[in-house]
C-alpha cells in the first residue's frame, strides 16, 4: 500500500477540487486557501536558506491581444514575500490589484441598421478589476550578491497563480431596435464576466541594492490567463477575449532580513 504524506494528500485534494469545475476556479475562497497552503509548505523548507524578505511595487499593466481591444493600460500595485531557496533561486509569493475605470468600448459607436447612423451610448460603462495571487521562481544568472549597497544582478522569472477578475459592461444602447427614432434609454442587459482564472507568467528583471539589504527591483512580465470576456458584435468585437493576456513593467523595493 502506498503511503502518501499528509501534505501531498492535501495538495491532491486541492487540485481535484479545483479541477472539478475545469481549470477555472468557481469560488474566490480557493485563492485564500491556496495561499495559506503554500505559505504553510514554505515554512518547512530547508533551514539552510537564511534570507527572506518583503517588497512592494507599482507597475503599468497593459492588456494585449483581444483583451487590448477592450481595455487600455492601467496601474497595478501590490506586495510580495520572498524566500531564498539557494544562492541562485528564490521563491516569491505576490499579491497585486488592478482596476480599469473606463474601457475602450465606452467611446466606441455602433451603426444602427435602421437609419445607417452611428450612435454613442451616453451612459455606457466598461470596467474591470483584478485581484491576483501569484507564485514565482526568480532564477538569477549568478549567485546572489552580498546584499550590500551598490550590488547589482539580473534574473529570469517564471510563475503561476490566479487572477480573480470582474469585467462589467452597462448601459449600452440596445442595437436591435426597429422603430425610429432610436431610444437611447433602451439598453442591453448588464454583461458581467467574473471568475478566478488560472494564470502563467514569464519575464525578466534586475535588482540593484541601494543600501545594505534594500534593493530596487525592476521587471517586465507577460501573463496569460485562462479566462474570457464575451464579444460585443455591434461595437466591432466579434470574438471573445480568450485567453486574456497582459504585459506589465514596473518597479518596486525589496527589503531583506536574516532568518
Amino acid at each position: 500500500m502506498i503511503n502518501i504524506p499528509s501534505r501531498m494528500s492535501a495538495a491532491i485534494i486541492l487540485i481535484l477540487t479545483m479541477w472539478k469545475g475545469g481549470i477555472i476556479l468557481k469560488t474566490k475562497a480557493w485563492l485564500l486557501f491556496l495561499g495559506v497552503f503554500l505559505m504553510t509548505s514554505i515554512s518547512t523548507m530547508d533551514a539552510q536558506a537564511r534570507k527572506w524578505g518583503v517588497g512592494t511595487f507599482l507597475s503599468w499593466n497593459n492588456p494585449v491581444g483581444k483583451l487590448g481591444d477592450q481595455f487600455g493600460p492601467a496601474p497595478k500595485y501590490g506586495a510580495s514575500w520572498q524566500y531564498l531557496i539557494s544562492p541562485r533561486l528564490y521563491l516569491e509569493v505576490e499579491y497585486h490589484y488592478s482596476k480599469w475605470k473606463r474601457g475602450k468600448l465606452v467611446d466606441r459607436t455602433f451603426t444602427w441598421s435602421v437609419d445607417g447612423q452611428d450612435y454613442l451610448s451616453p451612459r455606457a460603462e466598461a470596467t474591470m478589476k483584478m485581484n491576483s495571487m501569484m507564485f514565482n521562481l526568480l532564477i538569477f544568472h549568478q549567485e546572489l550578491p552580498s546584499f550590500k549597497g551598490k550590488d547589482f544582478t539580473y534574473y529570469f522569472t517564471v510563475g503561476g497563480g490566479f487572477h480573480d477578475y470582474k469585467a462589467a459592461r452597462r448601459n449600452f444602447i440596445y442595437p436591435e431596435q426597429k422603430a425610429e427614432p432610436i431610444d437611447k434609454t433602451l439598453v442591453l442587459q448588464d454583461q458581467i464576466d467574473t471568475r478566478a482564472a488560472l494564470t502563467g507568467n514569464i519575464g525578466f528583471g534586475v535588482q540593484a541594492f541601494a543600501i545594505d539589504n534594500v534593493a530596487i527591483d525592476i521587471r517586465a512580465r507577460y501573463h496569460v490567463m485562462m479566462g474570457d470576456i464575451r464579444p460585443m458584435w455591434d461595437w466591432g468585437i466579434p470574438n471573445k477575449a480568450f485567453p486574456m493576456m497582459l504585459f506589465d513593467i514596473g518597479a518596486g523595493a525589496k527589503f531583506y532580513f536574516w532568518k
